[in-house]
């Protein structure tokens, strides 16, 4: 017993391979062009907002390089000339290849962006 197939069973199928054949391509490219330099953790502070108390400044980690970076670890200067007024530190989990996540640190003085350093201070390899 043969079955005829219509018009439409004949276009899902063909689309349907297609759309199969250019993922699992997809894949096959990314994996074969990814590289393998460790993570390059940029960090970038934002505008300070006030809060009840405190200061809120916004952190973005952004990681330009090829490899995961799990259990980043932020640390957040307020100096004031040489003096470091406050520190804060951010935690962030997990920051993928070519990716970019971001938190908020808190200050109990008044911070401006000249006065703020950032950078990572540590990370773990998944």
């Amino acid at each position: 017993m043969t079955a005829k197939w219509n018009w439409l069973e004949r276009i899902v199928f063909a689309v349907s391979c297609v759309l199969v054949a250019a993922v699992l391509g997809f894949i096959a490219v990314d994996a074969w062009t990814m590289g393998d330099t460790p993570p390059d953790l940029v960090v970038t502070v934002g505008t300070p907002l006030q809060g009840s108390g405190h200061w809120r400044v916004p952190i973005t980690v952004e990681n330009r390089g090829e490899e995961t970076a799990e259990e980043v670890r932020v640390g957040v200067d307020l100096r004031q000339g040489s003096e470091v007024l406050e520190r804060s530190e951010l935690f962030i989990s997990y920051v993928p290849r070519h990716s970019r996540r971001e938190g908020w640190v808190t200050f109990l003085h008044e911070p401006s962006p000249a006065d703020l350093e950032a950078r990572p201070l540590g990370y773990a390899k998944p």
